[in-house]
């Protein structure tokens, strides 16, 4: 130990950093308890105070940021995706109980005919599916709105439940059946596209009579294949340029048609990255729930053996595939809730680089640490405005303006007006200096004294 001043602190000692905290660092991106001597290192913000980095995504932060948003907030996750999928799953169980039914005992007898089998096939079968399938789309645009809040509400280190997913919804709800419906009117011009020119190459193709060489039935078949596969491809475009909408319309809170333009401009330049995420994303979560589904297969093949006579058998058929097609229906509404996840990222990853509002984002959460969030040692029974994240409904970054030189408030920054103690009045954000005025930063230990005899 030195007699001129005690020796700099280890490095492998530093103290831990509450989320959202600030840090005395000499480095930009390792926040560290102790400052270097004989010069101050600027303040930081954590990179991640919540469940989403506050920066620019890489691919294995949306990995990581779905698991994370999903332990922030699980009983909205689980119970919205409950909610619907228990509902489709009951449906889609219906619709197989009318089908069994319809088929009877006929579908076990090989010498029966294809009418015989079907023709108890009614209404009720083609009902419940369709009911099946429209709850199960009614849900996912639901949970994609209630999910877009609880992922910018989770970025700041907020938790929301499943009651509050429901209540940030108040007054989109009609914009989000608007865009249900605009969603249905899209896929019906799609699939009409594609039966018209379908129809129109064969027209063409047979007008002289079917064709007879090998060249002519190949360049027939070709023409077909892209009549099939070019309205398709546009569609996937506009897809991946539209993908960004239900995170816009709940965080900006904007009509339809606007988030439409909103989504085009933000994945600008983005195109084959999202697609390739989203890609491997579909990818990787269908072989997750094929992994899930299969085991049922082989249990109902073990129930299914076991019966004995021929209503025995008929029995066990329907209860199993009744149980299978509800379970695997609600797992299958899950894993696709899971993927809805990665779309409102992207929403995030690319204001995070075009705007700049990470930089709002960490203001937020450092006032949501600072003023919003009680005390974990505090054993007082009076806790601070705000501590309930149930009672804010606080939807970060939905007036937020983005980072430009002259902005009121600072880059990224922007005043709501609203009652909440994460909107109040917002200050510059300083790149080197603590975020709140009139505090003052930690002060790092004097400079050790002189030797003597070392002053010339």
């Amino acid at each position: 130990m030195s007699q001129y001043g005690p020796p700099n602190p280890p490095p492998e000692h530093q103290g831990p950093q509450q989320p959202g905290s600030y840090s005395w660092s000499s480095q930009d991106a390792q926040p560290s308890p102790y400052p270097n001597y004989g010069g101050q290192a600027p303040y930081v913000a954590a990179s991640q105070p919540g469940t989403l980095p506050l920066r620019p995504l890489t691919l294995g932060d949306y990995f990581a940021s779905m698991f994370t948003t999903i332990r922030k907030s699980p009983g909205l996750f689980f119970g919205a995706a409950l909610i619907f999928g228990s509902i489709a799953a009951i449906l889609a169980a219906t619709g197989e109980f009318f089908l069994l039914r319809s088929f009877g005992t006929a579908m076990f007898d090989p010498s029966a005919a294809f009418d015989q089998i079907f023709s108890g096939l009614g209404l009720g079968f083609f009902g419940a599916m369709m009911l099946s399938q429209l709850v199960m789309l009614l849900g996912q645009t639901l949970n994609w709105g209630m999910y877009s809040a609880m992922v910018a509400r989770g970025a700041i280190g907020m938790k929301t439940s499943l009651g509050q997913g429901f209540r940030l919804l108040r007054g989109q709800w009609g914009r989000l059946i608007g865009l249900i419906a605009l969603l249905i009117a899209a896929v019906v011009v799609v699939w009409l596209v594609v039966a018209l020119l379908v129809f129109l190459v064969i027209a063409v193709a047979f007008a002289g009579g079917e064709p007879q060489s090998g060249a002519g039935v190949a360049a027939t078949v070709i023409s077909v294949l892209v009549a099939v596969f070019a309205p398709l491809v546009v569609a996937l475009f506009l897809v991946i340029r539209w993908y960004l909408v239900i995170p816009t319309m709940i965080i900006e809170d904007v009509s339809i048609f606007a988030a439409l333009r909103r989504s085009w401009r933000l994945t600008r330049g983005h195109f084959w990255r999202t697609l390739g995420i989203v890609l491997l994303f579909a990818l990787i979560l269908g072989i997750v729930s094929a992994i899930i589904t299969s085991p049922l297969s082989f249990i109902s093949g073990f129930i299914v053996a076991s019966a004995g006579t021929e209503a025995e058998l008929f029995g066990s058929v329907m209860v199993v595939n009744l149980l299978i097609n509800a379970i695997a229906t609600l797992i299958t509404f899950i894993v696709t809730n899971m993927a809805v996840l990665i779309s409102i990222f992207f929403y995030f990853d690319y204001r995070f680089r075009k705007e700049g509002l990470s930089l709002h984002f960490q203001q937020l959460a450092s006032q949501y640490a600072a003023g919003a969030r009680s005390d974990r040692f505090d054993t007082s029974m009076q806790q601070p405005v705000g501590a309930d994240d149930e009672a804010d409904d606080t939807i970060p970054g939905r007036h937020a303006t983005p980072a430009t030189s002259g902005a009121p408030f600072g880059p990224g920054l922007h005043n709501t007006g609203q009652h909440s103690p994460l909107n109040q009045p917002h200050y510059p954000y300083p790149t080197q200096q603590p975020p709140h005025p009139g505090q003052s930063g930690p002060q790092g230990p004097p400079a050790p004294p002189t030797p003597p005899g070392s002053e010339q």
